[in-house]
């Protein structure tokens, strides 16, 4: 190979080398957001409350909390 050849051919990697490192840079970036709007939503959100309190009414044993089949629209997508 000739320098000019080996010279082309380094730029060549050096190019997929930065569009590489962009490309996870922004996936990083992408999934610490994720990680902060998952950690925040599950903070707030009732379907991750999992206290349930029995109570009874008339007699009967009655559970008060929110059912394991209930999920958010965020949570169920």
């Amino acid at each position: 190979m000739e320098n000019q050849e080996i010279l082309k051919a380094i730029a060549v990697l050096a190019d997929k080398v930065g569009r590489y490192h962009e490309r996870l840079m922004a996936l990083e970036r992408d999934n610490k957001k994720l990680e902060n709007d998952l950690s925040t939503h599950k903070q707030g959100c009732s379907c991750q409350d999992t206290s349930k309190e029995t109570i009874k009414l008339a007699g009967v044993a009655t559970t008060i909390g929110t059912s394991d089949e209930v999920e958010c629209e965020a949570c169920s997508a």
